[in-house]
């Protein structure tokens, strides 16, 4: 049977992504650390990955891109849910009672203009949104709000102080599947991400980026890290509409293999 591992507690937005993505039914484990669904999945053949990789208000997840490279999975698919945060307490608990707030640091950042009009409130990250409410729920804190999506109330029996306080309503996460077995979506919403590496040299980018552009290729995302050791050498991100079972796109990256240091396929996958 199918197994799915994410990062965070049941109720976790990781946890919906998966579960829209695969179905209520499959079975899904939660995990600590963004590293750790990577190894769960690399050690456990037929299991896959849900990963968040980029947000619209906060951008790229850079660990996961780091992750992507390190460990050899293959993206498979992915998946854009709209992000949506309540402000919670335990029931019995009014706004005034709290003087301290739990969240994952990604929601913190998703919600500065709630977190600055209370700035007597204590802010303190945790290791995730729902995370937040087992804790707060174990620890029976009267004193502690916590920010997470809707989907915990009824989970962990929370009452909502305030709702809707993301920065703003277009606030959207896009998650990755991730597996072991390299499968090629080649239909018309056929998507491929890839990484490579050059050195600092002037001009090199636009070499590298012609190779695309010389043949009508249409890139959707470019994102650039520095290469760890390296100083002043870089790593860039392409995501690019097509699929390397069309020439077209093959003889693209065979021609950017030419002027990079490095190149990596991530995957061949369907947009949605």
């Amino acid at each position: 049977m199918t197994r799915i591992y994410y990062q965070g507690e049941k109720g976790s937005f990781s946890e919906r992504a998966a579960r829209q993505f695969f179905g209520p039914l499959i079975p899904a484990t939660g995990l600590f650390k963004f590293a750790d669904v990577f190894q769960a999945v690399g050690g456990d053949p037929g299991a896959f990955g849900v990963i968040p990789i980029e947000n619209t208000l906060t951008g790229s997840i850079h660990q996961n891109y780091d992750l992507l490279l390190k460990y050899d999975l293959w993206i498979t698919g992915e998946i854009k849910l709209r992000i949506s945060f309540n402000y919670f307490a335990r029931p019995g608990v009014s706004a005034r009672d709290l003087k301290e707030i739990w969240s994952h640091p990604v929601a913190l950042e998703q919600c500065q203009r709630f977190l600055a009009a209370r700035p007597r409130v204590r802010v303190t990250p945790v290791y995730d949104t729902a995370g937040a409410a087992k804790i707060l729920i174990r620890e029976r804190r009267k004193d502690v709000g916590i920010i997470a999506g809707p989907q915990v109330a009824k989970l962990y029996n929370l009452r909502a102080v305030e709702k809707k306080i993301e920065d703003h309503p277009q606030n959207y996460t896009r998650f990755l599947v991730l597996g072991r077995e390299k499968n090629f979506a080649a239909g018309p919403n056929a998507k491929t991400s890839l990484a490579f590496g050059v050195k600092n040299t002037p001009g090199i980018l636009f070499r590298c980026l012609s190779v695309f552009a010389l043949r009508n290729i249409d890139l959707v995302k470019l994102e650039s890290r520095p290469i760890v050791g390296k100083p002043w050498e870089y790593l860039f991100y392409v995501d690019f509409h097509g699929c390397l079972v069309d020439e077209k796109y093959r003889n693209a990256v065979d021609s950017l293999n030419e002027v990079a240091l490095y190149s990596k396929i991530l995957g061949c996958y369907e947009e949605k």
